[in-house]
């Protein structure tokens, strides 16, 4: 499996669903900590449906994320199913997996069959630490049942790479081997950029020579076989670099290409779309 592509590039025509505001988890790296929002917290599945149809000419995909979709799970089910009906777009699902899905998992491994691909934030191996990162007590056996998902082809599981929680080599190895047994499609570990505090290197964590993260992409699969010896899923790493994490130095070739940038701006065709059914050109 290979990929070697940098986000800033335009390599993607897709739209992000803010579905909801509503969540679970009060997790420090989440992208609703570094928005003020304008999301709301009920869904309207009607103006959402409209506005990703009359806008899905040139996108190819579309993700749903939140806020926590999955918390109503009903409505997301209706949408993507009409979604599906109605483009031609591929539909992926990020959530945390709440009580809602282990409650009416029915519905959750309905959800699973109709959408393309769905990223599980699983935050770590242990439910204790998991816990701390979403500064929440989880209400049922997680691990459990992440074991007993169907259609495992389809999942990806995330993880951050943060400060204090997993970030040496010895807990992300522990880590890594620990859902790798479960055997999902895929893996995708990524570098939390909200400075040094949080913010660590997997390259340094693994004494890794990669290049930098903005000239040569920023989202690669890794052999990962190389440094975790007989380690079989797909491992997806997402860096971060000096635009979104200062204590990262820009190197001679990052000028470069910013340079390069300016004269050959970004074509995609990107936005985010709330649970109001509002179309921006980005998070707000």
């Amino acid at each position: 499996m290979k990929l070697h592509c940098n986000c800033c590039d335009g390599v993607y025509n897709s739209f992000d669903v803010h579905f909801t505001s509503a969540c679970d988890n009060r997790c420090a790296h989440c992208i609703d900590m570094r928005f003020a929002g304008i999301g709301a917290m009920v869904p309207n599945v009607d103006a959402i449906v409209s506005t990703v149809v009359s806008n899905a000419d040139g996108v190819d995909d579309i993700l749903f994320l939140g806020g926590e979709p999955c918390l109503y799970l009903v409505e997301l089910l209706q949408c993507v199913k009409q979604i599906k009906e109605q483009t031609n777009l591929k539909v992926f699902v990020t959530t945390s997996v709440p009580k809602t899905c282990y409650d009416h998992r029915d519905t959750f491994y309905n959800l699973i069959e109709e959408v393309d691909g769905i990223n599980i934030s699983v935050q770590h191996y242990k439910e204790d630490v998991a816990d701390s990162i979403r500064r929440t007590v989880s209400k049922y056996d997680r691990q459990e049942f992440y074991w007993q998902l169907p259609r495992k082809e389809k999942i990806r599981v995330n993880l951050n790479i943060v400060k204090p929680y997993l970030h040496t080599q010895e807990d992300l190895s522990a880590c890594l081997r620990h859902y790798d047994s479960m055997r999902f499609g895929s893996i995708k570990l990524s570098e939390i950029q909200h400075g040094e505090d949080v913010y660590v290197s997997f390259a340094d964590a693994f004494d890794l020579d990669l290049p930098s993260a903005f000239s040569h992409g920023c989202q690669m699969y890794l052999e990962a076989d190389r440094f975790l010896p007989g380690f079989c899923t797909p491992l997806l790493l997402k860096r971060s670099c000096f635009l979104c994490e200062g204590s990262i130095p820009a190197t001679f070739e990052d000028g470069v290409k910013l340079l390069a940038k300016t004269v050959t701006p970004s074509r995609n065709k990107y936005g985010v779309i709330y649970a109001n059914g509002l179309l921006t050109g980005g998070w707000v």
